[in-house]
């Protein structure tokens, strides 16, 4: 049987403060994400990223997303690339701003799949050699990369039709079969990515090929948006300094957790926003 990630060990592994610490020093994360069709998904991850104790999150969104973004909190510092939609022309200027603001780098919610979008992904990913996560459609863009390893850390978030999509196989990831975790393993460890597999039970390999499985969470969080918010905790666990995979498994343990105390509170009957307001409470349970 899989290793069961346990509270005490995601105790173990939260990101300590030091007391001298000052504005920035505890993780900067930019998010690229949004489009013309879904501007909702990177305002969750964020919130997922500040809630989960993050100092400073930028979003770098189309100019159709702008404005609701900057209006939606006070605590997004808000940047825009033209357009409805990421494409490769905007690569270049998010490159830069991320080189000099950002220690982790989220990509991915909201973006969409066209492939300019993509282009414009990998563009960012060969270039901004920072901690990154990626996440929905941006995954896509692994195979339309030439040569592993990456430079930086990788952390990919998909569910069960965006993994199948990446492999190009049909087949469910679950523990009783060995042959799917053999195939989780060998993605890890052959793109030297670390694999967060969100379902029922959420998996989490390594790029050394281990395999560890997280069961908090409950069917509540099938709502849209709660893998916005788990990959954005994963990019503040990076900016705040865990490695890949202990980011990606505190992350898994402690976004099904926030479910599990609002489960308590309002049965199955909570919103993605509910969700990301309960991260602190839940990381002060832990």
């Amino acid at each position: 049987m899989l290793k069961v990630i346990k509270k005490r060990e995601v105790r173990n592994l939260l990101p300590q403060r030091l007391k001298s610490s000052h504005k920035g020093q505890n993780g900067r994360i930019l998010i690229v994400g949004g489009s013309i069709n879904y501007h909702g998904a990177p305002i969750l991850s964020a919130l997922g990223a500040l809630n989960s104790g993050a100092d400073l999150v930028y979003l770098y969104v189309p100019e159709s997303n702008f404005e609701a973004c900057r209006s939606m909190y006070p605590d997004f510092i808000v940047k825009k690339f033209s357009g409805e939609f990421l494409s490769a022309r905007d690569a270049g200027k998010i490159v830069e701003f991320g080189k000099k603001k950002a220690d982790s780098v989220l990509i991915g919610p909201g973006l969409g799949d066209r492939e300019s979008t993509v282009e414009g992904v990998k563009e960012i990913i060969e270039n901004l050699h920072v901690p990154t996560v990626l996440d929905a459609d941006a995954i896509a863009v692994i195979k339309k990369i030439e040569k592993f390893p990456l430079q930086q850390q990788i952390v990919v978030t998909p569910h069960q039709n965006e993994f199948n999509n990446l492999v190009d196989r049909d087949m469910k990831i679950i523990e009783d079969d060995p042959k799917s975790i053999i195939l989780l393993r060998s993605v890890s460890m052959d793109l030297q990515l670390n694999v967060l597999f969100k379902g029922a039970t959420d998996f989490v390999s390594s790029v050394e090929g281990v395999v560890e499985t997280n069961i908090t969470g409950n069917p509540g969080m099938t709502i849209g948006g709660s893998g916005d918010i788990l990959a954005g905790i994963v990019a503040s666990f990076l900016a705040q300094g865990l490695d890949s995979f202990d980011a990606a498994r505190a992350s898994a343990f402690i976004n099904g957790f926030a479910g599990d105390l609002l489960r308590k509170q309002k049965g199955f009957c909570y919103t993605a926003s509910d969700l990301a307001k309960m991260i602190p409470y839940a990381i002060n349970k832990i």
